[in-house]
């Protein structure tokens, strides 16, 4: 069998960036991290105070769901 060039420069430079890239992402810090704690927090309760409007949205998806089901399973129209 024989080896390409290409693909072995092609994978070596894949390697080298995939390297680098990982080396970069652990060598920072990303604050924006740490503050997923309070956005979960505030979603939380957004949708806990406001209730009917999560209602709603999953009365939506349901129609949504439905109306699709339905769409598929139509019988075709015979001429």
């Amino acid at each position: 069998m024989r080896i390409n060039r290409n693909r072995v420069v092609g994978l070596t430079a894949i390697v080298l960036v995939i390297l680098i890239f990982s080396m970069l992402v652990a060598s920072h810090e990303f604050p924006i991290l740490n503050s997923t704690e309070t956005a979960k927090m505030k979603t939380t309760e957004f949708l806990w105070t406001y209730r009917l409007i999560d209602l709603i949205a999953q009365a939506f998806v349901l129609f949504a769901a439905a109306a699709c089901c339905v769409a598929m399973l139509r019988a075709g129209e015979k001429e």
